[in-house]
């Protein structure tokens, strides 16, 4: 594995170191949640968190990511010379109602990253902006969306079932201003 510089990793390459370590223990990870979005908007939101989802015990994870220096505290997995930290969320992959089950595939120079897709990460932050009134929720999708192509007649249709129309017209509205901008 390259050298890791833990003071400069990005939540990129730290995202693609994770997912190879995982990998050698026959682990599979989906990166979702804020770091995506970060991925997503080149650093323009800024997460210190990398939330997965895996299909196995959590208890298989203390020792590749102890190799890795990331030791157990908590719900959370820290190395002391890393300023992100790593969790893992309860399976499956959903959003709102819908299980998710396409996913984008990221190569970096440290591996490849599985993740929500630009859509996918979209609804997974207007769930939180419809569910929890989430403001700042709301801005990380229209930052994704202003930044990546993203499927818009999927989001609307999603957020039909969600029964957040509503919601999703206030999402246009502001998404339409900075595209409006650029």
């Amino acid at each position: 594995m390259k050298q890791v510089d833990w003071k400069k990793v990005t939540p990129k390459s730290l995202a693609a170191i994770i997912r190879k370590k995982l990998q050698e223990y026959n682990i599979e990870s989906i990166l979702v949640g804020g770091a995506c979005v970060a991925i997503y908007s080149e650093n323009k939101y800024q997460s210190y968190d990398l939330d997965y989802v895996i299909y196995e015990e959590t208890s298989k994870l203390e020792k590749p990511l102890k190799e890795l220096g990331f030791k157990k505290e908590g719900n959370f997995f820290k190395n002391k010379k890393c300023i992100y930290f790593i969790e893992f969320v309860s399976s499956p992959v959903a959003i709102g109602d819908q299980i998710i089950k396409k996913f984008q595939t990221l190569k970096t120079s440290f591996g490849s990253i599985k993740l929500l897709t630009p859509t996918d990460c979209v609804k997974d932050r207007l769930a939180a902006y419809y569910y929890w009134d989430d403001k700042q929720s709301l801005e990380q999708a229209i930052l994704v969306a202003s930044n990546q192509k993203i499927n818009l007649i999927n989001i609307k249709n999603w957020s039909a079932k969600e029964k957040q129309l509503k919601k999703y017209s206030i999402f246009i509205e502001k998404l339409k201003k900075i595209k409006g901008k650029k």
